[in-house]
């Protein structure tokens, strides 16, 4: 009989990764499990999500900055706390778990999450790549499941460690809930936006994730801005904060954009936003499983995404539920942009919609996870 769980986590900033695991811990203490969470790092921008944590949770904050310093004090809350299962996410910190059971000696059974593409997020090299590719080989068959949060990271995750063993599979994540159409809901003031969302001025285009490498922002700026030449009444807006963000906001300003392109850092409810975009784009050079994505298509607002590894071919079906292009085509994203906005884009049935869009129901995804982790032996 499954009771008390442990979910694992470097941190709670303000990621896809962490906001899903958070999502998960909540729905299963409602449900009455007793439910701990347990982060390495909850100091300053490593707490943006701490709110969201219901206080049906108990916090398990290990103090100790980097993930590999946790391996001591979870394996003795392993030993007192006896765990049914622990579910850890990201590599490292999965390599971490299945170090600190083995030190602990108990029978927690292990779950482990996969939410990105090794191949590309991995920037390992030589001896460095051969020790990591070592660790997984040692801890990953622990695991009794290895839950890889797409079809297309569960094969680059095969491929990349050359990993035999048979403990894969792939749970899409719960990103649709009322919660999330409730949030949807909700007014935002943007200088782009009329306070009436169906009463836009502006083809606003909207994107939302962290100002990194993988987002590709300065694709879509230089795309947006080939777009805007042809269409003045275009705007855009990008959510997220990160390490690239000066180098974004020299390129809109080079770009002669800075009144019409706005990076207003992190928000907490970027969903809210769906309702005054005429179009959400996805960039990235590589994700696991986007949600933003889901939830934008979930939202009825059109979408655009590159057909990066891995997601976004399964979540539009092939284009059938938006429009993909490949990544760093400029040409083809900014004929794409245009396409949605002011020309033909994809029809579709509403039956064949919500058939689709149920495996990212939590509804769906929570039963599938509970009989993991119950049948987990």
């Amino acid at each position: 009989m499954l009771n008390k769980v442990m979910f694992f986590l470097p941190s709670l900033g303000g990621g896809g990764a962490e906001r899903t695991v958070i999502q998960l811990a909540n729905s299963f203490a409602e449900q009455g499990l007793n439910i701990h969470l347990g982060v390495c790092d909850v100091t300053d921008d490593k707490a943006k999500l701490l709110p969201e944590v219901s206080p049906k949770i108990q916090l398990v904050n290990f103090n100790c900055g980097r993930v590999m310093n946790s391996i001591k004090p979870l394996k003795m809350k392993l030993k007192v706390e006896q765990y049914d299962c622990l579910v850890a996410t990201q590599t490292h910190t999965n390599i971490v778990a299945g170090i600190a059971k083995k030190l602990a000696g108990v029978n927690t059974r292990l779950i482990f999450r996969e939410v990105s593409t090794p191949s590309k997020n991995m920037k390992l090299q030589g001896f460095a790549k051969f020790v990591l590719k070592t660790l997984v080989d040692w801890t990953y068959p622990m695991a009794q499941q290895v839950i890889c949060v797409s079809k297309g990271v569960e094969t680059d995750f095969r491929e990349y460690y050359a990993y035999k063993k048979n403990n894969l599979s792939t749970i899409y994540n719960p990103v649709l809930d009322d919660a999330y159409f409730e949030k949807l809901k909700a007014p935002v003031i943007h200088r782009f936006f009329n306070s009436n969302p169906l009463n836009q001025t502006n083809k606003v285009i909207l994107a939302v994730g962290r100002l990194t490498e993988a987002k590709n922002f300065g694709f879509l700026i230089r795309s947006f801005k080939a777009l805007h030449d042809q269409h003045a009444d275009t705007r855009l807006i990008i959510l997220g904060e990160g390490e690239l963000r000066t180098e974004f906001e020299a390129l809109v300003s080079g770009l002669g954009l800075k009144d019409v392109v706005d990076l207003p850092g992190f928000d907490s409810n970027p969903y809210a936003y769906f309702k005054y975009a005429s179009l959400f784009v996805l960039s990235s050079n590589w994700e696991g499983l986007p949600g933003v994505l889901i939830q934008a298509l979930a939202s009825k607002v059109k979408v655009v995404s590159t057909n990066c590894p891995s997601g976004p071919m399964e979540i539009l079906e092939t284009s059938k539920f938006g429009l993909l292009v490949e990544c760093n085509d400029q040409a083809g994203l900014t004929q794409a942009m245009q396409q949605a906005i002011f020309s033909d884009y994809v029809q579709y049935s509403v039956a064949d919609f919500e058939a689709h869009i149920q495996q990212f129901h939590k509804a769906t995804v929570l039963k599938q996870y509970l009989n993991m982790m119950e049948s987990a032996e």
